[in-house]
């Protein structure tokens, strides 16, 4: 059973015959159930030192995301501007060319026109004018436009030279600038994922520690109703049966009986608390008959907190049993029964995992291992 269900169930006894001055038993109950309370507390310390160090690293994850975001935005800033710095260089290269082919075609053309006209007709354009002077400035314009052509055509080509060494240079830029952003947008996705999970452990320590807090609080109203519990028991008469001289030899309460959850000290491996288990949980099928053990005597059927319906047996001798989360009750306080006469069916009132039964021996008001007194399959 749960840690709060063992506790609330550590109830019963009144004993016959009680040592006067001794301890009473419902008093070691009540010391447990303090006990208990300290460990929901100190757990419940743990979750919220777990809830404060996962909010200081969700602020982490929150720079990193701010960081990753300003990061971005640079990026596209200077891929932004290298993309403009492309299309300039595009289009100075496109006028180069342009420049370069017409130079190209200036030069192609004269020299069509040499070719043709030969060297008589060169020496005729020299010497057809009338002076020496002229001779002189027709070679001299020849020589300079000649000269200028060169030029020119050496010029669109450095320039073309350039401007293709500047592609290069750009396209690299651009590619390292794009390998950056995809990695900061790598970065960003990651940080955004880890912030998810983040929330998402946040709201679970959260929903945990609300958990543990009602459980305090349970336990807390447990030691009232466990006093209430004694006192309605009090003072009722005792049958006096021979209980203790049939250890290991009594039917179980349920045929055809697995015990789930063994008698005992119980550890919770995840949040390392330790419960005593005050009796056994039993699976069976639902609706199956639940019977007495022994013959004793009805002194509570009623539906307990905890415990849904619940059936206590005194089996005389300061024995009793329990029989939590029936299905039915098919006994009346008061009633006097036989050993396997049926005071229930196996249900699952009160219960978080469904049906089961929760049984309990007593002796002389201490919960005590019922498999050492019931011989279970």
């Amino acid at each position: 059973m749960k840690a709060a269900e063992s506790i609330l169930l550590g109830w019963l006894v009144l004993a016959a015959g009680y040592p006067v001055g001794a301890t009473h038993p419902v008093r070691e109950d009540l010391d447990a159930v303090g006990k208990n309370l300290e460990q929901e507390k100190v757990l419940l310390q743990r979750l919220r030192k777990k809830s404060s160090s996962l909010l200081q690293t969700l602020s982490e994850i929150e720079k990193r995301l701010e960081t990753a975001q300003a990061e971005l935005q640079a990026a596209e800033i200077e891929l932004e501007e290298c993309e403009k710095r492309r299309q300039d260089m595009f289009d100075k290269r496109r006028q180069a060319l342009a420049g370069l082919a017409a130079g190209k075609k200036r030069i192609s053309v004269r020299l069509r026109a040499m070719y043709k006209a030969g060297e008589i007709g060169w020496l005729n354009f020299l010497f057809e004018v009338g002076s020496f002077k002229a001779v002189l400035d027709r070679f001299g314009y020849l020589q300079w436009m000649v000269r200028r052509d060169k030029l020119l055509v050496e010029q669109n080509a450095r320039s073309h030279l350039r401007l293709t060494q500047l592609e290069h240079s750009l396209e690299e830029q651009h590619v390292r600038l794009r390998a950056r952003k995809e990695q900061v947008l790598k970065s960003r996705e990651q940080a955004e994922s880890a912030k998810a999970e983040q929330l998402k452990a946040i709201e679970l320590v959260r929903r945990e520690a609300g958990l543990h807090r009602k459980a305090v609080a349970e336990l807390h109203k447990a030691r009232g109703r466990l006093m209430q519990l004694v006192s309605m028991l009090e003072g009722k008469d005792s049958v006096n049966l021979g209980f203790a001289s049939w250890r290991k030899r009594l039917e179980p309460p349920v045929k055809k009986a697995r015990i789930d959850v063994p008698f005992g000290l119980q550890v919770d491996e995840r949040f390392k608390t330790k419960t005593l288990q005050q009796g056994v949980d039993i699976l069976a099928k639902e609706g199956s008959p639940v019977v007495s053990v022994y013959p004793g005597k009805v002194v509570y059927t009623k539906p307990f907190q905890g415990y849904g319906l619940l059936v206590i047996v005194d089996h005389g001798g300061g024995y009793y049993t329990l029989y939590a989360h029936l299905g039915t009750f098919l006994v009346k306080e008061g009633d006097r029964l036989r050993a396997g006469q049926p005071v229930g069916t196996l249900g699952r009132s009160g219960s978080l995992k469904g049906p089961y039964l929760y049984f309990e021996v007593r002796e002389k008001g201490k919960a005590v291992d019922p498999e050492q007194w019931v011989r279970f399959d």
